[in-house]
Order: structure tokens, then C-alpha cells, then sequence
């Protein structure tokens, strides 16, 4: 069963969490929960949790927060619902998490903070290729994945490709697309001046980069210009070493990351 730690003072919310009629057949323990950014921190030091929900004022959202970035980098955090229907839908999403999160891995090198990383890829490369419905789905599946990404502030979205007729994937390159996204991480996937650079191998085969300020980073003035650099040197580095021929094809300033919903 997995823990879920609760931290609010507000009591409609303590009172959505009680009326969840069977914590275990959702696969969690009845939640622990607390009533200040305190004492959730000395819970947190405690006992194991799996997962925390929480929703104070702005100032103790904030403390709590802080502590979360610092000590419990990879701690899911859903949202506090205000109704049993909302609290179910985000532990059952939470737990889809969890599972995947916490397989048996067949190598031991490979852990719980590597399986995230795989399914924050995951995610971002469904909210570029348009299967996000929402702004608010966006900055919910950011905190559940504990990106450091930020869902506020102006991103790039440059789109990458090949010259015309070229076979890379279909020929020289036999692994699939999810290969080539993996090996292209290594050459545009970098934190540069505050910003994260992302590679997205959509299934179309067309390929992105996003670059994003994280979490605490003021948004650079000229951030078209760091990531256009960037992106030119990752190109010819992949020239070099996968004889693959990349181009910016298009380039896209967007005022946050909730606009790449499809409904937004």
C-alpha cells in the first residue's frame, strides 16, 4: 500500500479526503494529515510517503514548497481536491505514477528518479505533439512529475528537421524514433543561463526543442538568442557524430508552457 500525506488548514479539504469511501482499493493507506507547512516538514522527516497533497495560504504554500525543492526532489504532489471525485481522480492518477515508478527494474543502476525522468519525456513529448487538453492539466502533470520547469514564464519551441528526402530514420538509423530522442538528449538536452533545453522526437518523426526558464529563474531578456546558439552548436555536433543533417526549420516564443494545450 502507499502513503499519501495530506497538509492543509483548510477543513474542506481535510473534510474531501475523509469521505474518499475506500483509501484501499485505490492501493493507499487512509492519508496522514497535518495542519501546518511545520509540521508536514517533520512528518515528511518521519514517516515515508509516496506522495503529498497540500494547500495553505500563499506564504505557507511557499515554505512547504521550498522545502520539497530542496530535500524531496522527486516526491509527487497532487492536487488537494475539493470533493471525494476530485481526490479520487488525482490518487488514481497518482498511483498510475507510482506503479511505473516503482517496478522492478531488471538493472539495478536503473531507479525510481531515472523512471521519472522517463515519464516527464513522456509528457512533454505528448504536450508538444497537442495531446495535453489544458492549461491546468499542464501545470498539474508539472507538479505530479516534479519538473522544474517553469509553466509561467516565456519558453521557446524551435522545430527541428531534416533535408527533404533524406532517410535517416528509415534507413541509416534502424532503432526508431524514441532511440534517436534518447541519443539527441545528449547533445541539445542541457539547463544553460536558467533555462532547460528538452529534444522531443514526436511519432510523425518531426522533431523539437523547448527551452524553458525552471522554477526560481528570471526569464532572460534574449532568450531567443541563447537558444538559437545553443541549438547551432548541438546541430553541428550531431553532424559530426550521427551524420545527421538538422536545421532550425521554425522558431516559436511562447508566453508559457499552458499554451501548448490543445485547449488553451
Amino acid at each position: 500500500m502507499y502513503k499519501l500525506l495530506l497538509a492543509t488548514d483548510k477543513p474542506e479539504i481535510m473534510e474531501a479526503f475523509q469521505a474518499v469511501g475506500s483509501w484501499e482499493s485505490l492501493g493507499f493507506r487512509t492519508p496522514r494529515m497535518v495542519s501546518t507547512p511545520q509540521t508536514a516538514m517533520d512528518s515528511l522527516k518521519k514517516h515515508h510517503a509516496d506522495g503529498i497533497a497540500f494547500a495553505f495560504d500563499d506564504k505557507g504554500n511557499e515554505t512547504l514548497m521550498n522545502h520539497l525543492i530542496q530535500e524531496y526532489p522527486i516526491l509527487p504532489i497532487i492536487d488537494a481536491g475539493r470533493n471525494a471525485g476530485q481526490v479520487t481522480d488525482a490518487v488514481c492518477e497518482l498511483r498510475s505514477l507510482l506503479n511505473r515508478t516503482h517496478a522492478d527494474f531488471s538493472n539495478d543502476n536503473f531507479g525510481e528518479a531515472d523512471m521519472l525522468q522517463i515519464v516527464r519525456h513522456e509528457f512533454f513529448r505528448g504536450l508538444i505533439g497537442g495531446k495535453v487538453a489544458t492549461g491546468a492539466d499542464v501545470v498539474r502533470r508539472l507538479r505530479l512529475l516534479r519538473s522544474r520547469m517553469s509553466a509561467d514564464q516565456p519558453c521557446v519551441l524551435l522545430e527541428l528537421a531534416m533535408p527533404e528526402g533524406d532517410s535517416f530514420l528509415t534507413g541509416r538509423w534502424h532503432y526508431g524514433s524514441e532511440r534517436l530522442e534518447v541519443a539527441l538528449r545528449n547533445f541539445f538536452g542541457v539547463e544553460l543561463e536558467g533555462m532547460r533545453m528538452l529534444v522531443s522526437v514526436l511519432p510523425d518523426e518531426r522533431i523539437f526543442l523547448l527551452a524553458c526558464p525552471m522554477l526560481g529563474e528570471e526569464a532572460l531578456d534574449s532568450i531567443s538568442g541563447v537558444v538559437n546558439r545553443h541549438a547551432e552548436e548541438s546541430i553541428a555536433h550531431v553532424r559530426e557524430y550521427l551524420d545527421l543533417h538538422l536545421s532550425i526549420a521554425g522558431v516559436r516564443v511562447l508566453p508559457n508552457l499552458t499554451v501548448l494545450a490543445t485547449n488553451a
